[in-house]
């Protein structure tokens, strides 16, 4: 198969390549502390009171894989990586938008961002983090159009 030559600005390529590359590592860094220990990833899910309780440990089991591979996607598997980005940036809003709601109410929750046992609370912190990552995908989506 023939590749088309990428005549995009050598600078957007590799700022692309360094926001996959981080963004890969901290889903990984999320989702592997998640799959070790699934009840208290499940336990974090439910805390924050916005699934069914029947889908809280469909959650929890599904979606550290989901995370890896979006990782393995964004490193791995060029023509997939627009598409694992648009994944990321879709789970990002959604845990925002959940991050934001608790510190809307008040709960002192932990976050779960990496892991039900994490010591880190949902709060600003994990607002800026998550705003950050939004930024690093909306960067790396830019470059992959």
């Amino acid at each position: 198969m023939n590749r088309v030559p990428d005549n995009r600005n050598p600078l957007w390529i590799a700022l692309e390549w360094m926001a996959c590359l981080a963004l890969a590592g901290v889903l990984i860094a999320a989702a592997f502390p998640k799959i070790s220990n699934p009840d208290q990833f499940a336990l974090a899910v439910y805390q924050y009171q916005l699934l069914p309780t029947m889908l809280v440990n469909l959650v929890a089991v599904y979606l550290p894989w989901l995370e890896i591979s979006c990782a393995a996607a964004l490193v791995a598997l060029p023509a997939a990586r627009r598409g694992a980005l648009l994944i990321v940036a879709g789970m990002l809003v959604v845990f925002t938008l959940a991050i934001a709601w608790v510190v809307v109410r008040g709960q002192a929750i932990p976050c779960g961002c990496f892991g039900g046992d994490d010591s880190a609370e949902a709060g600003w912190w994990s607002l800026a983090r998550n705003c950050g990552l939004l930024a690093l995908t909306a960067l790396a989506l830019r470059s992959t159009r």
